[in-house]
């Protein structure tokens, strides 16, 4: 009979740390959820072991230089104390289709950048060289001056041969340094339009166009990875393009999102407060 107790509590033992260890399972969205069957990334960046959430074949790589992980909007973040200037960044290991199987997108981020230029986001591409300064796909500060504020720009590359020409740029002009603000960039194939927001609020539309007079750039297909980089540009990085502008990012990224579709307004604007209901405080 005393055996049989001690086999009970060996297997109630092993039951509820079993329980236990289904109930600590990680939630792929992060607790936001919102067009959660559309998330093909999620990264939290809370520390090397708890970089990369969602993402299949997405995995960390290094920290360079002057970048660490530190205290974000939500637990920890990507935080670069250097100037634009100072090497750091976080590199990520991706399969070569990661966003070329995007025909739509919308990249969200945390960003409290301590200077007005500097890589956020970017995809570097194997498949050709066509300007070494962009790659596949970017999210970035580029240039700007405190009293206008830095002007927040995307880049992606649309692969199609019937296009007269492949690279977008939306953009807009108001992000403020020393502040958090939740920024979102877009496309849709069904209107083909760029949009770009800021704290859940659209401030950039863009029809984006296979060329002057022809029709609106529908499914796009962006180029095969070849690395990708949280604050810097790949270009920079691997020394594609030694250009000066190709800035690394000298502040704090946190809770990088990429999805499979272009939201709409209504749903970045659920994001975003999705976001901000779940953040430990923005000061």
């Amino acid at each position: 009979m005393k055996k049989f107790f001690v086999v009970l509590a060996a297997f109630a033992a092993l039951t509820l740390a079993s329980c236990d260890k289904e109930n600590k399972k990680v939630d792929p969205t992060g607790g936001v959820d919102v067009c959660s069957e559309n998330l093909v990334a999620y990264f939290p960046l809370n520390s090397a072991t708890d970089c990369v959430v969602t993402g299949e074949g997405v995995t960390y790589d290094a920290l360079a230089g002057t970048a660490k992980f530190g205290v974000g909007a939500r637990g920890g973040c990507y935080e670069s104390t250097g100037d634009v200037n100072t090497m750091a960044y976080l590199s990520l290991k991706v399969p070569a289709n990661f966003v070329r199987s995007l025909t739509s997108f919308t990249l969200s981020a945390w960003i409290f950048p301590n200077d007005y230029r500097g890589g956020i986001f970017t995809v570097g591409s194997v498949d050709k060289v066509v300007d070494a300064n962009w790659g596949a796909f970017d999210l970035f500060l580029d240039g700007g001056d405190a009293d206008s504020g830095a002007l927040l720009k995307g880049y992606f590359y649309n692969d199609n041969t019937a296009a007269d020409w492949h690279g977008f740029y939306p953009g807009f002009r108001a992000i403020n340094a020393l502040a958090w603000q939740f920024v979102t960039m877009t496309y849709d194939e069904n209107s083909s339009k760029a949009m770009m927001f800021v704290n859940g609020s659209k401030v950039f539309e863009q029809d984006v166009l296979l060329g002057d007079g022809k029709a609106g750039a529908g499914k796009i297909t962006m180029l095969n990875a070849a690395n990708c980089y949280i604050g810097a540009f790949a270009q920079r990085v691997t020394g594609a393009s030694a250009e000066e502008w190709l800035s690394y990012f000298s502040g704090k990224i946190d809770e990088v999102r990429l999805f499979n579709k272009g939201l709409s307004e209504t749903e970045v604007a659920q994001l975003y407060r999705a976001e901000v209901a779940v953040t430990d405080g923005l000061d």
